[in-house]
């Protein structure tokens, strides 16, 4: 899956204090928008690779801090932005 293949080596990297980022690039109609954050319904099995990297960080930061008994912090940061027609637009900025 793209998520085996793309999602999961970048969240595991940027767990090790790397900078990662995921870059869909195509055009108009191509299936970027879906593939990245699946159908706007609740169908968990068609969730997109966005969903599927959040849940997948947040259950390796949980077991992770379990693990470390308090030993270990985290700090998440996350951009998520459009670049149409030149423009640059934040789709977190709701």
């Amino acid at each position: 899956t793209v998520f085996q293949q793309v999602g999961k080596p970048i969240t595991d990297t940027c767990l090790k204090g790397y900078n990662g980022t995921i870059f869909a690039y195509g055009q108009t109609g191509s299936g970027k928008t879906f593939t990245i954050s699946g159908p706007a319904n609740d169908q968990k099995e068609l969730r997109g690779l966005m969903p599927r990297v959040f849940d997948y960080l947040m259950t390796r930061v949980e077991r992770e801090s379990r693990t470390s008994r308090g030993n270990t912090t985290y700090q998440i940061r996350a951009s998520f932005i459009e670049i149409y027609n030149e423009k640059i637009y934040d789709l977190l900025d709701g």
